[in-house]
């Protein structure tokens, strides 16, 4: 019996692929409840991260290629646990600061600094004394 992690990939990964329409998309992904395609008019999606700021992880925006979200960690987070992802993944620090690890590699990261981090390369956050508010951006999408 397939989970419902591994019913969201495949029909992403159909998705991607052009396999299948946006509307087949939707109807597919709100039965299994993962992530919505939202309206873009004209091809113009805004949205102001900051109105987004507090929250554990939210989905911002979707294309077939890439993901938005945002993330805030609070003061004294220790990311045990590694994480890993199938793309790239890019996170913009926007206030606060915390140390990455990536592949062994640490290095603290603070608000304008921009991480890579490549496909397939174990990760994780820690922050100090202050909490920490970023922007990510995934490619090709993870949720």
């Amino acid at each position: 019996m397939a989970t419902r992690t591994f019913e969201i990939q495949q029909v992403l990964k159909a998705y991607r692929k052009g396999l299948i329409s946006d509307e087949l998309f939707e109807e597919q992904m709100k039965e299994l409840g993962g992530p919505q395609l939202r309206a873009v008019k004209d091809g113009l999606d805004v949205v102001n991260v900051f109105e987004h700021k507090g929250k554990t992880f939210e989905i911002l925006q979707n294309t077939p290629h890439s993901q938005t979200g945002v993330f805030t960690l609070p003061a004294g987070y220790r990311g045990d646990r590694e994480n890993t992802h199938k793309g790239d993944q890019l996170i913009y620090v926007i206030e606060g600061k915390a140390t990455a690890r990536v592949s062994g590699k640490e290095q603290e990261i603070k608000a304008g600094d921009l991480l890579m981090i490549p496909a397939g390369a174990p990760h994780t956050l820690r922050t100090g004394d202050e909490p920490f508010f970023g922007f990510t951006i995934f490619a090709p999408p993870e949720m």
